[in-house]
């Protein structure tokens, strides 16, 4: 009996273990729910709105607040469209929940034929198949979309060339050998050579030394001059002659002198100079005797890009500016595509632009009155097109605003260029950003700005300075910031907002200054010599020490450095090193007179990113309002989507804190993994 009653409290022992696992399971997974219920509340509530709480941008009739996630982190995302050859198949980039591809279209079906890894570079069509050319794992290869496993990927690299290679020019004909710059063994120095496109042979055309940049090639692929940098201020043109090479002519420190396609059968070619004068103009340049003859020139500006609409010829259009959006057609082809373009809203910002090799067909993306991108496919011979998509942002273009050119007077006299864009319907003053381009050597242009729209609907003015020392303006006005960092450089960043303020444009009591690089090191500049000015600052991938950054600048800057050191002087002379160390924010951290947002890259080989640290072990010490975000996988900027949307949401929190602008609030996707690229 006794052994009985001793096995029956065993077994309700044993019970009641059970009876508490299991409800211990339950309490665990009603925790579980609790806790999912939770996050998501606090997330819902997190990822709220925030409406503006400037009284201005309050009382406005500013457009729907677009998602952060719309501006960085869409997946519906596809842009870069590339046309076979025949204009049958296009290539581009597109996003999807797991990341991005390369994906191959049939243009009559729309069917997507393959897909390929995000990885792959120096995508371009074989010049009469239906293959990919690409760049994958520093390998060239040639794949037929309509096998596309990677195990028939058909490598093409210059088998010669095992000391490196980059490939020079897209092949327009199927048998005729390409362009390399090369070298067929590690440590040798680099010459170009002629490879058959299956990579298998090489034939060296051409010798370069250590000073070689760059060759020039003819119409028949042949190399008649080369450009070597003699010093670090000066570039010099040899021709060649028989058997040997001589000076044709030097390009100065200052000058711009770029080639703009092949030399033709006269021995002539255009490009973009200005040698000789002030501003660049468009001129032919004559082979044989170094003689240039004016074509175009805008006497209030430099002559500005250019639209090729071939593999190797010479440019179709050019635009007359930076500040500009008028163009000049050069050829037939040129007229055909500024036809094209009338058709749509004006003006027209262009962007990419993919020639086919057959030289009929070509892709264009195009900006009508800034409203985000369309991507077209040009038939060059019939003279019409064909729309192949829009990039997914459009759906927005209600809520897109179109910048404008203007110039403000800098307060010695001096004419400063800008750019502005605004919320339409304000009803007063409102938040400005001042934003200011790196470099210095650097412009700020007429084109669609992604992270600019995205300010300018949070409720913030953008004005984009072109101060002095930038490029685009002539060399005159270069030359006038050259050593005036910090100070005449930085009096115009000033000048713009008390211009702002002037034209009750903006609030005095909300500025703010903003910039990457030496962009960076402006902004921060503004928060330490103009206490009643700026309000607030962001300072990204910043140089914040000017004589650290010319000390121990990155090591291919090395051939380019009399630029630099025109702006910011020798590191051997010890009072321009004064002068560094006097106008360098981390020497100022005691003057920051308002809050700043500091971003960086861990992977930083520009701007090294122990600037910033020493900038915030010096701020914390000072006891100022500075706020610091490391990028562990960024280097001089941020590249993935990720990163992206992480500095979209930190900007619009820091500047909805501080000069009360809105907020899109917490997004989901910040959660996303990060190996889904």
């Amino acid at each position: 009996m006794y052994k009985l009653k001793y096995c029956a409290l065993q077994c309700l022992q044993r019970y009641n273990l059970v009876i508490d696992e299991v409800y211990f399971l339950k309490r665990l997974f009603v925790g579980c729910l609790i806790a999912i219920a939770c996050a998501t509340i606090v997330g819902i509530w997190a990822s709220r709105d925030t409406l503006p709480s400037h009284t201005v941008l309050r009382q406005s009739n500013l457009p729907p607040l677009i998602p952060t996630r719309a501006f960085f982190a869409d997946p519906r995302s596809e842009f870069a469209y590339i046309a076979s050859s025949d204009g049958a198949y296009t290539a581009s980039q597109k996003a999807s929940l797991l990341g991005q591809q390369i994906v191959v279209k049939e243009l009559a079906t729309g069917e997507q034929i393959a897909s390929f890894p995000l990885g792959i570079s120096d995508v371009r069509w074989h010049p009469t198949k239906t293959r990919l050319r690409i760049v994958f794992e520093g390998q060239a290869r040639e794949v037929d979309p309509f096998r596309p496993e990677r195990k028939n990927w058909l490598r093409i690299s210059p088998i010669k060339l095992s000391g490196g290679w980059s490939l020079s020019e897209f092949a327009t004909d199927p048998k005729a050998p390409l362009l390399y710059w090369g070298s067929s063994r590690q440590g040798e120095q680099w010459h170009m050579w002629h490879v058959s496109q299956d990579g298998l042979t090489a034939q060296k055309i051409a010798e370069g030394n250590s000073q070689t940049q760059y060759w020039i090639a003819d119409e028949t692929g042949q190399l008649p001059l080369r450009v070597d940098a003699i010093d670090p201020s000066t570039h010099r043109i040899f021709r060649h002659r028989e058997s040997d090479w001589e000076a044709l002519i030097d390009i100065k420190l200052n000058d711009t002198f770029q080639i703009l396609g092949r030399i033709d059968e006269t021995g002539v070619v255009l490009a973009r100079s200005s040698r000789g004068r002030d501003k660049v103009a468009l001129v032919s340049f004559d082979t044989q005797t170094g003689q240039e003859t004016l074509i175009l020139e805008n006497t209030d500006s430099d002559i500005a890009l250019t639209t090729h609409l071939s593999y190797n010829d010479g440019p179709d259009v050019i635009r007359l500016g930076f500040d500009t959006l008028d163009r000049v057609a050069l050829t037939e082809n040129g007229q055909t595509l500024l036809d094209i373009l009338d058709q749509f809203p004006q003006p027209i910002i262009l962007g990419d632009t993919s020639p086919t090799a057959s030289g009929r067909f070509v892709t264009q993306a195009i900006s009508p009155q800034g409203k985000s991108w369309l991507y077209l496919l040009i038939d060059l011979k019939e003279k019409t097109f064909k729309t192949l998509g829009e990039y997914h942002f459009r759906r927005f273009k209600g809520s897109i605003v179109q910048e404008r050119a203007i110039t403000f007077r800098a307060r010695d006299g001096l004419d400063i260029p800008a750019i502005i864009a605004m919320p339409e319907e304000v009803s007063g003053p409102i938040p400005f950003v001042v934003s200011i381009h790196g470099g210095p050597a650097d412009i700020a242009h007429l084109h669609y700005d992604h992270s600019k729209q995205f300010l300018v609907n949070r409720g913030y003015g953008v004005l984009s300075v072109n101060f002095r020392g930038s490029i685009g303006f002539g060399k005159e006005f270069m030359a006038k910031g050259f050593k005036e960092f910090g100070r005449a450089m930085q009096d115009d960043i000033a000048d713009a907002a008390n211009w702002l303020i002037d034209m009750k444009l903006a609030d005095p009591d909300a500025l703010i200054a903003m910039g990457i690089s030496y962009g960076g090191y402006a902004a921060a500049m503004a928060m330490t010599r103009d206490p009643n000015l700026f309000d607030a600052a962001i300072v990204e991938f910043p140089m914040l020490d000017v004589e650290f950054q010319t000390r121990y600048h990155p090591g291919f800057w090395t051939d380019n450095i009399g630029l630099w050191s025109r702006y910011f002087g020798e590191i051997d002379n010890p009072e321009d090193v004064k002068q560094m160390q006097l106008y360098s924010p981390v020497n100022r951290v005691d003057d920051i007179h308002g809050p700043l947002l500091v971003l960086a890259g861990l992977r930083d080989q520009i701007t090294d990113v122990r600037q910033v640290q020493d900038f915030e072990e010096r701020a914390s010490l000072a006891g100022k309002e500075v706020d610091f975000h490391y990028f562990p996988n960024a280097g001089h900027g941020v590249q993935t989507w990720h990163e992206y949307l992480k500095r979209g949401r930190l900007i619009e929190d820091f500047l909805a804190d501080h000069v009360g602008g809105r907020s899109g609030g917490f997004e989901f996707l910040e959660w996303a993994p990060s190996f889904i690229q």
